[in-house]
């Protein structure tokens, strides 16, 4: 378990450091990545919706992975291998997300589309963090809650004390 959990963390904070990367390079040292600057407006719309595409969808899909019954019942059966698995693919589709939309940003000279979706893919990536309580939470089984019944508060209705409309 340890080692998945390390495994995960190093995943994690890669992706970060990759684009924070390309981010330092853009800003601060003026590296000039406009690898499509003489792009059709054609192909801008086309590169554009299609990251608005996979980003709205993989996105929440990716965050409610562990929620899914197959996902689910594979992290309580096989617990550390699977988790492993599944840790690494949604690690790696949210972070492939926040890594292409930076880079897009850059390429396409500032398009702040893609600005907009690699914030809001590094806003969900706190969500993943693969924390020991974390880890330790997915691959238990979740117990059903039960809900308390309330005290037998038919006492007016026994005594007669309850209107009647």
């Amino acid at each position: 378990m340890k080692t998945t959990r390390h495994l995960l963390t190093l995943l994690f904070c890669g992706f970060l450091l990759v684009s924070a990367l390309m981010y330092i390079c853009g800003e601060f040292l003026q590296c000039d990545m406009t690898l499509f600057a003489g792009a059709s407006r054609q192909t801008r719309f086309i590169v554009s919706t299609l990251m608005i595409l996979l980003t709205i969808s993989l996105l929440p899909l990716s965050l409610r992975l562990f929620k899914f019954r197959r996902v689910s019942d594979d992290l309580h059966q096989r617990q550390a291998a699977a988790l492993r698995h599944w840790g690494t693919l949604r690690i790696c589709v949210i972070g492939l997300l926040l890594v292409m939309n930076t880079f897009l940003y850059y390429a396409f000279e500032l398009e702040s589309t893609y600005g907009y979706l690699a914030v809001v893919v590094l806003l969900c990536m706190p969500f993943i963090v693969p924390t020991k309580s974390r880890c330790e939470a997915e691959i238990q089984p979740e117990e059903p809650v039960k809900e308390e019944q309330p005290e037998n508060d038919n006492d007016e209705e026994t005594n007669g004390s309850h209107s009647q409309l």
